[in-house]
């Protein structure tokens, strides 16, 4: 079981890392561009940093109330991420705030399905198979930056193929629903 669990850990630590870059890529290109999506995406890269660092505090402690308690404080990161993503979608839409076309958003985007889609779910089976909340929760953060990932590729790819802006502050949008479905459930 120690094993598994420091498995765990060390993917978390890979995770911290590979964000650490990611989401200072994303960033600078989200503001470079002024895109809600690649933002919403960078953002999301130090909330799965916070996550995971809370993820490992989390399993490091044999103590149910620390764990219920990592596991509440991950679900708090998504709704962060809700209300960035409503405010900045909101205000691009309403005051026709077009962002420029990227295409490093969208390798950027190709390269978080190639590492964090893999990486999720061997987390997520490592996290099912130890029955662990707080590594499950950490899982699915990382899942949702395969989504957002997906959703980042339309977003910015259609405004870069076709100079369709909006749909990079809608495309961002679309990541409301699931981000609230996880927060409801690692809540309760």
């Amino acid at each position: 079981m120690s094993e598994s669990i420091n498995y765990s850990k060390k993917l978390i630590i890979f995770t911290i890392l590979y964000n650490l870059v990611e989401g200072i890529f994303a960033l600078y290109f989200g503001l470079e561009g002024n895109s809600t999506s690649l933002l919403s995406f960078g953002l999301d890269s130090i909330i799965e940093i916070f996550a995971s660092v809370i993820a490992i505090w989390g399993i490091s402690s044999t103590n149910e109330k620390v764990h219920t308690q990592a596991e509440k404080l991950i679900a708090y990161s998504f709704l962060v991420l809700i209300i960035f993503i409503l405010v900045k979608s909101t205000y691009d839409l309403l005051n026709t705030n077009k962002p420029e076309t990227s295409f490093y958003g969208i390798l950027i985007a190709i390269i978080s399905i190639l590492v964090e889609g893999p990486l999720g779910y061997k987390k997520l089976k490592l996290g099912r198979e130890l029955n662990n909340s707080v590594i499950i929760a950490e899982a699915k953060e990382t899942l949702f930056c395969l989504n957002l990932s997906i959703l980042v590729i339309i977003g910015v790819g259609v405004n870069y193929l076709f100079g369709l802006w909006y749909f990079d502050p809608i495309a961002a949008l679309f990541m409301i629903p699931w981000l609230f479905k996880e927060f409801r459930e690692h809540i309760s």
